[in-house]
């Protein structure tokens, strides 16, 4: 029974209603209010019993914890306490300590902004100030904690006029404190640096103020950018000051200050400009030149009224310069400006004045010449330079409505491969240098990265210099080849591996080279070379069984050399050779990663370790079961419950990893692509047998089993899509490999659909994801369209993505051929060879089936809590109808990873509805890929009310909301009905979706079932 309740009530997390009790699957935390407690009696309990330096160290863990679950009542409630605590301590270490505290919840004070559950918090930091401290460091400190609170304080009229009041501090360090203060209000508020303009501009023209001072206060003018006028006035100031003093620091500030205003503000950008470059040009102090160009630097990537007078400008500087730091920024902005390709455009075309052509073309012919400089670092500069404006020189030439004048297209055709050999040349150079000069030889090898990082961006559009290049690249190593050498010979083999993985056709003419290359005594003692030229040669794979097997063979033996393989077991370089073998399994190479991999299992002590190598073993046995018999596979259907059965082995072996990293019921993307894989092979074994007896026939009106072919794919489509959306922190490969199938899967649908079911029994439907595909089929085989098409993904880094798109777009012309012509002869027959053809083509492992941790998900703050929305007086659990209404509270954060802790997230959508059955029927669903997607695609079906007859009476009830996400933290409530039978069981199902800066959405989970304890008597409840 409940007592009785006036009006909307929560229940408390930390109680619980004897009668209903509700049990939350999907969750596992407590209550915000509990973990406050615990962290308030932490804090209390340090300053009663624990010394000053250990009290520190206890306060310095907060912004930690605040990070870990930024939850308003935590962030209030926390902060509160440091206040208090900042007005009554005697100790300003411990001031000092609060105030590092408050410089790291800066962004948590900010999410806050709009609470008022901030203001006694502020009340408590200002009194210090307010009742005129007799500490001035007390006083500044304080002055500096507001500076960190400044978003609360827009409003706040008194706490602004007494920061404006210390600027005249007699007292260094609280003047600077209110300098501080007075510049974090100013970035937030325009009413504040409206009131504030005057007075700052009274103390920087006042005799008795110290140059010091206006060197720092003048830095607040940066964020006069709120109004135009008001930017003007300011940049006029600004230019009196500069023309009133020469003093190096104050001169670099004004304009550093300028250069900022000017990028916020939107104004007089020519003009700071042509101010810059005045400075870069004519001062004669090298620093100023320096920091002048640097400042050039900040405006040059978003601005565009550079004009080609500035870029003659800054070429001239280039060449007539004799300080190296001046002609290293100058050269610096150009790269950066000629990134901009409009620059180029207006420089090369034939519409340009020909002295003005002529001249750039001189000044860059003479950079060019600084790649033979004797200073390196100028080396690296240049080939920087060169290499942007040949990859914006090939992009001029896609440009069909600009004429580029004759002497700047001669010399466009002539500079990849002048540039590609100057470059070599000063990589044999750095070479000899190292030989020569050991203890700069880290400085060199980072010269020489950039210098090959350039080569690489250089050749990727250029087939043929990539072959000449990487034929020189192995001749070098050959040449230089010695154990010493070997980080050095890392690099130029790191090279090798890149254009492997952009240009598989080019590394497979050089592979006999490189194997010849790897069987040398050198190469084998080469242990970062090695490995780096191993991953090269397995990305070139073979293109039937007979030469897998012979590849096998041949690499097997070179890396048996290279562990010392004796007695059944790697003696040496174990791990470089498991990095081979995982690299094995992202290039499709199978069997190689099958056999390093078994060769360890027996070798490893930890058994976490004999969990993650047995589940590789596994996944390579899948495909390469698949693959070795590829040619019978479609009489050896039962081969596919094979590949079925090592896949749930390999699925069984992560469970037990995850188990022992305590990692056990959270969401791993290796378990979903093993149940991804093995639900595959089961549809593609039903799909290839019902091919095979419609082969035999023609399919009947609405034939069953085409039907259920054609649902059986569209089906395995979303599952890949879903598996794709359901990671945040998954790769652009991996997601790139996912995505090719599904396509695959969609292509074969819409094939059976077209062929194979009778047009008058359908509503023809095309996914969207195959209409670039569909346009790309509708043209003709020799198209200069479809070849870019075809040429643009190849350059990219995803062969398996390209190999299977190219035969998709063969399938969908196939199939436009046969409906045009009306003839479908051996249908069943081409559409079995497609299916062989996708299964023909080795998987890349996706690099994101190697990260085992738990990415970015969803962290709830407490159990959500439900109210009744009506008032009334005691009703008993079996009294209560299905009708009944129940407000639900959900409060949480978005937890990142560390990888995507940058990452803008806009809003997160909630899917709630209500069931009176258990939709989900596994314990631990977040491994389980097959119940998410269920849960999933009910949700979205019920939102969409796209529900089969028989489902509907399983949902009561459906609603959707949507919240903006604010620092990746949420809270939302809804009005829902909980279901209820007679028997007072029922389920209330929260699916949620996460959408990002670029508006894709993501079901990253935990998804939520809340239940009555019925069934789940062992169970959390709330």
């Amino acid at each position: 029974m409940y007592s009785s309740r006036e009006g909307q009530q929560w229940f408390s997390n930390d109680t619980i209603s004897t009668n209903r009790r509700y049990f939350a699957r999907g969750i596992n935390t407590e209550s915000s209010k509990h973990q406050l407690r615990g962290i308030i009696n932490t804090l209390k309990h340090a300053t009663k019993t624990l010394p000053i330096e250990q009290q520190l160290v206890k306060f310095s863990e907060i912004p930690k914890t605040l990070d870990e679950t930024p939850i308003p009542d935590i962030i209030h409630g926390t902060l509160l306490f440091f206040a208090e605590r900042f007005k009554d301590c005697d100790h300003n270490v411990i001031r000092r300590c609060i105030l590092k505290i408050l410089k790291d919840s800066e962004k948590h004070i900010s999410q806050n902004s709009q609470s008022s559950e901030l203001e006694q918090t502020i009340r408590k930091i200002f009194f210090l100030l307010e009742n005129q401290s007799n500490d001035p460091i007390a006083r500044a400190l304080t002055l500096r904690c507001l500076g960190y609170m400044s978003v609360l304080l827009i409003e706040r009229l008194d706490i602004q006029h007494g920061i404006l009041q210390r600027l005249d501090s007699s007292v260094e360090i609280e003047a600077n404190a209110a300098i501080f203060a007075a510049d974090k209000l100013c970035s937030k508020t325009e009413k504040f640096s409206a009131l504030a303009y005057e007075k700052f501009v009274t103390l920087l023209q006042a005799s008795h103020v110290s140059l010091a001072f206006k060197t720092k206060l003048v830095r607040i003018f940066r964020h006069m950018h709120w109004d135009i006028n008001l930017a003007r006035k300011t940049r006029i100031i600004c230019l009196q000051l500069l023309e009133q003093c020469s003093d190096d620091e104050f001169v670099l500030t004004i304009l550093k200050t300028l250069t900022f205003l000017s990028n916020r503000a939107l104004v007089d950008r020519t003009d700071q400009i042509n101010l810059l470059i005045k400075y870069a040009q004519n001062d004669p102090r090298g620093h100023v030149k320096t920091s002048s160009l640097a400042y050039l630097t900040n405006i040059a990537p978003k601005d565009l009224t550079f004009e080609i007078s500035h870029i003659l400008i800054l070429l001239s500087i280039v060449t007539s310069a004799k300080e190296l730091n001046v002609k290293a920024k100058a050269l610096c902005v150009l790269t950066i400006l000629f990134q901009q390709t409009r620059l180029l455009c207006e420089i090369a075309s034939i519409d340009t004045e020909q002295e003005t052509r002529l001249e750039v073309l001189h000044y860059i012919q003479q950079c060019e010449d600084l790649i033979q400089d004797k200073v390196i670092e100028i080396n690296v500069i240049t080939v920087k330079l060169m290499s942007v404006i040949i990859i914006e020189s090939k992009r001029i030439e896609s440009i069909s409505n600009i004429l580029v004048s004759p002497e700047w297209e001669t010399y466009f055709s002539e500079l990849s491969k002048r540039i590609a050999e100057l470059i070599l040349s000063n990589t044999n150079q750095l070479i000899e240098f190292i030989s020569i000069n050991q203890t700069e030889r880290d400085k060199y090898i980072k010269l020489m990265q950039e210098y090959l990082k350039c080569l690489f961006s250089i050749c990727l559009s250029d087939n043929n210099l990539i072959k000449d290049t990487s034929k020189m690249i192995i001749n070098i190593l050959q040449e230089y080849i010695d154990i010493s050498y070997d980080d050095v010979f890392a690099q130029l083999s790191k090279f090798l591996l890149k254009i492997s993985e952009y240009k598989e056709s080019i590394i497979q003419e050089f592979r006999e080279d490189i194997f010849f290359f790897m069987k040398s005594e050198e190469l084998i003692n080469m242990t970062n070379s090695f490995t780096m030229l191993a991953k090269t040669v397995l990305k070139a794979r073979p293109e039937n069984v007979t030469q897998a097997k012979e590849f096998k063979e041949s690499f097997m033996e070179r890396i048996n050399q290279f562990g010392n393989f004796q007695d059944g077991r790697y003696t040496q370089n174990q791990w470089n050779i498991y990095l081979i073998g995982l690299e094995a399994g992202k290039s499709g190479c199978f069997s190689i990663m099958g056999a390093i991999v078994t060769n360890f299992v027996n070798e490893v002590d930890v058994e976490a370790h004999r969990f993650w190598l047995r589940a590789l073993s596994n996944a390579s046995n899948a495909e390469q079961m698949i693959l070795e018999n590829i040619e019978g596979i479609q009489m050896q259907l039962d081969l596919f419950d094979e590949g079925v059965k090592f896949y749930s082995k390999c699925d069984t072996e992560l469970s037990g990893l995850m188990s022992l990293i305590d990692n056990s019921g959270v969401r791993v993307f290796g378990k979903w692509f093993c149940q991804l894989r093995a639900r595959f092979f089961s549809t593609m074994k039903l799909i290839l047998a019902q091919l095979n007896f419609l082969s035999s026939r023609a399919p009947k009106l609405l034939d069953p089993d085409v039907v259920n072919i054609n649902e059986s794919l569209i089906l395995l489509a979303r599952m890949h899509d879903f598996v794709a959306h359901s990671f945040l922190d998954i790769d652009a490969e991996s997601l790139a490999i996912l995505e090719s199938y599904q396509i695959c899967c969609l292509v074969l649908a819409y094939a059976i659909q077209c062929l194979l079911i009778p047009s008058f029994q359908k509503e023809e439907y095309i996914n969207p994801m195959l209409l670039p595909l569909i346009r790309l089929a509708h043209r003709d085989e020799n198209d200069s369209i479809l070849t870019g098409q075809y040429n643009d993904m190849n350059s990219r880094k995803n062969k398996v993505q390209y190999v299977l798109r190219a035969r998709c777009v063969e399938v969908l012309r196939s199939i436009e051929k046969c409906r045009t012509s009306g003839t479908s002869n051996k249908t069943a027959t081409q559409l079995s060879q497609f299916v062989l053809f996708i299964l023909s083509v080795p998987i890349n492992l996706p690099p994101f089936f190697f990260e085992n941790k738990q990415g970015t998900h969803l962290k709830w703050s407490k159990v959500p809590a439900l109210g009744w929305s009506q008032s009334g007086s005691r009703v008993s659990s079996t009294a209560v109808s299905d009708k009944e209404k129940v407000v639900i509270k959900l409060e949480g954060v978005v937890q990142l990873s560390k990888k995507l802790a940058k990452k803008h997230l806009k809003s997160i959508q909630f899917i709630i509805f209500g069931s009176k059955t258990d939709i989900f029927e596994f314990d631990v669903f977040e491994e389980t890929l097959q119940g998410n997607f269920k849960f999933s695609d009910l949700a979205l079906a019920y939102k969409g009310k796209n529900i089969k007859q028989k489902d509907t009476s399983e949902a009561n009830y459906v609603a959707t909301t949507i919240v903006p996400l604010i620092n990746n933290y949420f809270a939302t409530t809804a009005l829902v009905q909980f279901p209820m039978d007679s028997d007072g069981t029922g389920f209330l199902n929260i699916h949620t979706r996460i959408v990002d800066d670029k508006n894709i959405v993501w079901t990253i989970g935990p998804d939520l079932i809340i239940s009555s304890p019925s069934e789940y008597q062992n169970n959390q409840y709330i």
